[in-house]
């Protein structure tokens, strides 16, 4: 998995991730979130065109940073058990940025394309905030 970070204004963070995101990686994408989070990051774009697919726990680590960025702690911890609790604020401060088709269907599957904003254009993510 690789995490190439930009950001678009003081505000906002484009994290384009490269590679499948899975049980083996997704700690990772939700700690480099964290991160940015730390530093004053409070608006993030997800960027995903070159991300091929995305299991269960991937879809879990990014619901996991729209709760982050929504204020609400998350201690997470690998293994533990999905947590699909909804804060009426989590997806106002996360979105995502062209999902391959496979990754696409699998929030779709999940009901994750209900739950985010979903971009094919930075420019349109980046004024939605």
């Amino acid at each position: 998995m690789d995490i190439i970070v930009e950001h678009a204004n003081e505000s906002i963070a484009v994290m384009r991730l490269a590679g499948d995101i899975n049980a083996s990686n997704f700690m990772q994408v939700i700690e480099k979130a964290r991160e940015l989070y730390n530093n004053s990051t409070r608006n993030l774009i997800i960027d995903l065109s070159e991300v091929p697919s995305i299991s269960s726990t991937g879809i879990v680590g990014i619901h996991k940073i729209a709760l982050l960025y929504s204020g609400a702690i998350q201690d997470v911890e690998e293994n533990e058990n999905p947590d699909f609790t909804h804060v009426s604020n989590a997806r106002k401060h996360v979105r995502l940025l062209n999902p391959q088709p496979d990754v696409d269907k699998s929030l779709e599957t999940a009901g994750m394309k209900l739950f985010f904003k979903i971009f094919n254009n930075l420019e349109d993510a980046i004024n939605s905030f």
